[in-house]
């Protein structure tokens, strides 16, 4: 956190610190991210930096503080009972809706978000390891509800449908596409939540897929060719 000469500091001057600081953290993760970049591009000398904020950790651990803020709404629903399965998908739907809301208002604050709901992020040493570790309490609690409920499987322990949860996350965040300047892109979240539904829903209860081999429409390029066949040159 800021020392307490940061009250010395005009409102334009802290929101410009916080402003390169986020766009540093946003673009790489915490680890990759430099606190000498993020002086340099403030313009400022090191030791007046230090004057302000002691380390990296201090200015990642302000901007943390600012963007939970943002997400008042996600945590209030999290909040909610559930009584059955309908209701588990329900509010599950509602809680994808309302967090990727919130990330598309602020793409950079999104980026930043993003970047830490990983796995390097529940390590010892990240200084949001105790966030991570309260949403990863939290998400344990609502996945075992949703077995106790039928909505989730049972044939896997709630450990592992955890890290499956998590895996899933992450698979999204880093293949979905992203917008142009690299932010989050506008996710449809009906879609994030089928693949959810299908991966832990009970096996006799899942959605069913069906296969593409069966399907007697061939409108797929990549049907019946091999490797060798498929273009993927982009064309000019």
């Amino acid at each position: 956190m800021p020392t307490a000469r940061i009250e010395g500091l005009t409102t334009e001057r802290f929101a410009n610190i916080l402003s390169v600081a986020l766009d540093e953290f946003a673009s790489c993760r915490y680890n990759d991210a430099s606190f000498n970049r993020i002086i340099k591009n403030c313009g400022m000398a090191k030791g007046t930096m230090y004057y302000y904020f002691k380390s990296k950790e201090d200015l990642f651990l302000t901007i943390h503080k600012a963007t939970l803020r943002d997400f008042k709404k996600v945590t209030a629903l999290a909040a909610q009972s559930i009584e059955d399965s309908q209701s588990f998908w329900t509010l599950a739907e509602e809680l994808l809706l309302e967090f990727y809301r919130t990330l598309y208002r602020k793409p950079v604050v999104s980026q930043f978000v993003t970047n830490f709901l990983t796995q390097e992020s529940r390590r010892e040493g990240h200084p949001a390891i105790s966030t991570v570790s309260s949403i990863d309490a939290w998400l344990k609690a609502f996945l075992l509800r949703g077995q106790e409920l039928g909505a989730i499987r049972h044939d896997l322990e709630l450990a592992q449908i955890t890290i499956l949860a998590w895996g899933i996350w992450e698979g999204i965040r880093s293949w979905l596409p992203s917008e142009e300047n690299h932010m989050q892109a506008l996710v449809h979240p009906d879609v994030i939540l089928d693949i959810f539904r299908r991966t832990m829903t009970p096996i006799d209860a899942a959605p069913q897929l069906q296969s593409v081999i069966e399907t007697d429409e061939d409108d797929s390029p990549f049907m019946g060719a091999s490797a060798d066949a498929m273009d993927f040159e982009s064309e000019n």
